[in-house]
C-alpha cells in the first residue's frame, strides 16, 4: 500500500479512533490518551489495535506520519 493509499484510508477510521489518532500524532501516550477521553488504557489499546490492522500499518510512528500528512492534505 502506497503512503497516498494509507492516507485515503483515514477516511475508513471511526470518529473516535480519529481522536485517538490525532492523540498519538500529537505524542500523547496511552494513559494520557485515556484520561483525555475518560477510557481505559485498555480500551485505547483496542483501538489502536483496530487502527492498525485497518490502516495497514506496523506503528504508532506510522499512524503518527499519516495523521500529520492527512490532515495537512485537507487543509
Amino acid at each position: 500500500m502506497t503512503v497516498g493509499q494509507q492516507r485515503g484510508s483515514l477516511d475508513r477510521l471511526t470518529a473516535r479512533e480519529m481522536e485517538i489518532a490525532r492523540l498519538v500524532r500529537d505524542g500523547r501516550t496511552n494513559r494520557q490518551i485515556a484520561r483525555a477521553l475518560g477510557l481505559s488504557t485498555k480500551t485505547v489499546e483496542a483501538h489502536l489495535s483496530r487502527i492498525f490492522a485497518k490502516l495497514s500499518i506496523p506503528s504508532r510512528t506510522v499512524l503518527a506520519v499519516l495523521v500529520t500528512t492527512g490532515d495537512r492534505m485537507a487543509a
